[in-house]
């Protein structure tokens, strides 16, 4: 639960352990930033997982734009469905009671904890995001795990292409009738992202929702599409860990830093903040 991070990854910091954190950093930026401070202080290896951010369908989407193959990308656009899961976990009611309290789940588990994901996705992807306007369902009452959704998140990233604003989308739409095959969680996310020369497309991400290639590309007027990788939603767990205690062991990378995941934080408060006070709100105003 995410009100339990600080005080567990603090206490790991201060007892000299690595710490691999569950997203998001924390319930709000205080808590990012003791985390931080304590990350800072510890010499050790810390980072925010996502495994997201490890699922092979967008590194080979992530590989393709930084080999130039849509040129400089212009707009992304994330589309999540949730909905009646076949097949996948059987999730009881009393492990997501924590979610419908605002102190413990930080609010809005939409966007704040299934928005995660989105959040650092489109970090991974097109880099900061320097403002954003929410239109989002916020009746509590519609149930813990969908509150924030219906959602419709749009925002200006930092920074132009050749003088060109870049903008992005993100929707959530909880669909209770549509079948979603899983094997895990009745949710899935699709990603357009749109360059100077070019598309990509990812087409699944945690389920199985739509029968398409899990990667396609869209140049010179022809469109490819990637079918050879590991596209089970699982393994980006094993990915991630593997790159974790390669990063305690050789000094491998992390994808996530607690610089980045405050940032990817900020802009889901932003988000959140956007939706409750109906106004445009820059990443900057969070602090």
């Amino acid at each position: 639960p995410h009100f339990l991070h600080r005080e567990v990854a603090i206490s790991a910091l201060e007892a000299g352990k690595h710490v691999s954190l569950q997203k998001p950093m924390g319930v709000n930026l205080h808590e990012a930033d003791a985390i931080s401070e304590a990350a800072a202080r510890a010499n050790v290896v810390f980072r925010v997982f996502d495994n997201f951010l490890s699922y092979e369908p967008y590194r080979v989407a992530k590989r393709l734009i930084d080999e130039g193959e849509i040129g400089d990308p212009l707009t992304f656009r994330i589309n999540v469905v949730t909905g009646k899961g076949v097949g996948g976990w059987e999730v009881h009611d009393e492990a997501d009671l924590w979610r419908a309290i605002p102190a413990q789940s930080g609010g809005t588990p939409a966007i704040l904890d299934l928005g995660a994901h989105m959040a650092a996705s489109i970090y991974f992807f097109m880099g900061p995001v320097e403002r954003v306007h929410t239109f989002s369902d916020l009746d509590i009452n519609r149930g813990s795990l969908f509150h924030g959704s219906p959602a419709m998140i749009t925002f200006e990233f930092e920074g132009k292409s050749d003088g060109a604003q870049r903008f992005g989308s993100w929707a959530m739409t909880h669909a209770p009738e549509l079948e979603i095959p899983t094997d895990y969680y009745p949710d899935d996310e699709m990603i357009e992202i749109v360059g100077t020369r070019g598309i990509v497309w990812i087409n699944r991400c945690s389920a199985k929702l739509l029968d398409a290639p899990p990667v396609s590309l869209l140049r010179d007027g022809k469109t490819r599409h990637f079918e050879d990788m590991e596209v089970d939603w699982g393994d980006s767990f094993r990915v991630g860990g593997e790159e974790f205690t390669d990063a305690i062991a050789n000094g491998g990378k992390v994808d996530m830093s607690a610089e980045l995941a405050r940032a990817v934080l900020s802009f889901q408060r932003a988000a959140i903040l956007s939706g409750e006070e109906h106004r445009e709100v820059t990443v900057a105003e969070m602090g």
